[in-house]
């Protein structure tokens, strides 16, 4: 997947989904600067921001999100630029960190995750930078079940 965005402070949901969806996506908290714009451009980022008024400012790799909410702002996203997200990368990168997920053997998770996880999981994923660990639970069906449900277009 080679489309990447920088989401503004204001778009902090839009940046766990982009993630979800398996676009390589970061998230600034600060307000939207020229700083932020030139390193969008720098890293090849599609800059998203929810700030109107640098709509007419005449760069190309900047998208002024329109939607209020984040399943509309979505489907926004994914139909400005034609994209049509690869199930095989969905829950591939880590909601917090933006880093890939590394797959780790199970007998290493033991006391790391819930006994009931440990036991009822075969695969376990975790975040080479924050540490976090992934298994498929039920987060990963209401994932499936809010893009089935909010996402017609772009089913999973």
């Amino acid at each position: 997947m080679n489309t990447r965005f920088l989401c503004d402070r204001h778009l902090g949901k839009l940046a766990k989904w982009l993630r979800i969806l398996g676009y390589d996506t970061l998230w600034n908290p600060a307000d939207m600067s020229q700083d932020f714009l030139r390193r969008g451009g720098r890293d090849g980022r599609i800059a998203l921001t929810r700030k109107r008024d640098l709509e007419g400012v005449g760069l190309d790799r900047l998208i002024v999100v329109k939607a209020d909410r984040v399943d509309e702002q979505i489907g926004e996203i994914l139909d400005k630029l034609a994209l049509t997200p690869d199930p095989k990368d969905r829950l591939t990168l880590c909601l917090r960190c933006n880093a890939t997920l590394e797959a780790v053997v199970k007998e290493g998770m033991e006391g790391a995750v819930p006994a009931h996880v440990y036991q009822n999981n075969t695969c376990f994923r975790r975040c080479p930078i924050c540490g976090r660990i992934y298994w498929r639970g039920t987060h990963t069906r209401n994932v499936e079940e809010f893009l089935r449900r909010h996402i017609p277009t772009h089913p999973p």
